[in-house]
């Protein structure tokens, strides 16, 4: 057998870890604290690994440290490192403590698209788990304890980084009994306009469908006006009025015959749904990532 050999001129595991922890936190008190050491010690082990690579790595500041362009250019690989190394080990050994993940979802989104999709999650990573929180209206600043999110709107949200997921275009529903009604697509388009359901935020889809239809912007309605899509869905399910929503979430109305599309015609969306996640210094744990990745596929 051939003699396994010493992989040269790599620094201690020590010092690589107090750079990866000073560069995230921008602080050698911060990183101290987090790997139960003193300032002392990890600004002396990131200066042995300076003086390793023979390049400084951090500038000194007042107030914390700054990384050099060296710096800069060094932490994807370490990172990425720590992270093959802790990828390979839960894959070999397996994860010896749950971790978890708080989501936040349209409660529309989450109920009708989001949550048939969890146990596929789940069933390939047993070892998060998630906290899915439903909400109506979207937080106006970012939520600390909140890993994820997913947005509806026009993709810049102050304090958040944000990730297209998917458009979708806005499709016309009303119950097969109120279509039935109407003999004609002018009936149809005639439905529409007199029995309308709106739905708080969502006004820009009907501004969208009368415009294209050429239907009267002044058009009367039965006085129901709801918080939520699974409210109008539901209030049009029970032959109460139309519905302009999203196709994904017709989908299982439709299949269930509750709901039938109304008009031949879609209308488009120029918002989108977006995965947003708050500006923070530090890298995105693991777990988030792994739900992060999914969600894009599935998205996509």
């Amino acid at each position: 057998m051939s003699k396994i050999r010493p992989v040269v001129g790599l620094p201690r595991l020590t010092w690589l870890r107090a750079f990866e922890a000073a560069a995230r936190t921008s602080s050698f008190a911060a990183a101290a604290a987090e790997l139960s050491l003193t300032s002392g010690a990890v600004s002396y082990q990131i200066r042995a690994l300076e003086a390793h690579l023979g390049f400084a790595l951090f500038e000194r500041l007042a107030r914390g440290v700054q990384l050099t362009s060296m710096g800069v250019a060094y932490l994807p690989p370490v990172r990425k490192a720590f992270e093959d190394l802790a990828d390979s080990t839960v894959g070999l050994f397996g994860g010896s403590e749950r971790t978890h993940i708080r989501v936040h979802a349209p409660v529309s989104l989450a109920a009708l698209w989001l949550a048939p999709r969890l146990p596929a999650f789940r069933a390939a990573h047993a070892n998060v788990a998630v906290r899915l929180s439903s909400v109506i209206w979207d937080h106006a600043a970012p939520d600390p304890a909140t890993d994820l999110e997913v947005r509806y709107g026009g993709g810049s949200w102050r304090g958040y980084r944000a990730e297209p997921l998917f458009g979708q275009p806005i499709v016309a529903a009303c119950s097969p009994r109120l279509l039935r009604a109407a003999a004609s697509p002018a009936a149809a388009r005639d439905l529409l306009a007199r029995r309308p359901l709106p739905i708080m935020g969502y006004e820009k889809h009907w501004f969208a469908a009368r415009e294209a239809l050429g239907l009267d912007a002044a058009s009367p309605s039965d006085g129901l006006t709801v918080d939520t899509t699974i409210a109008a869905l539901e209030l049009a399910a029970a032959g109460a009025g139309c519905v302009l929503t999203h196709r994904l979430f017709l989908e299982p109305y439709v299949a269930s015959g509750r709901l039938v599309s109304m008009l031949d015609q879609e209308f488009p969306d120029q918002q989108l749904y977006y995965l947003v996640t708050p500006e923070r210094p530090q890298r995105m744990r693991r777990e988030v990532g792994l739900f992060r990745d999914w969600l894009l596929s599935i998205a996509a």
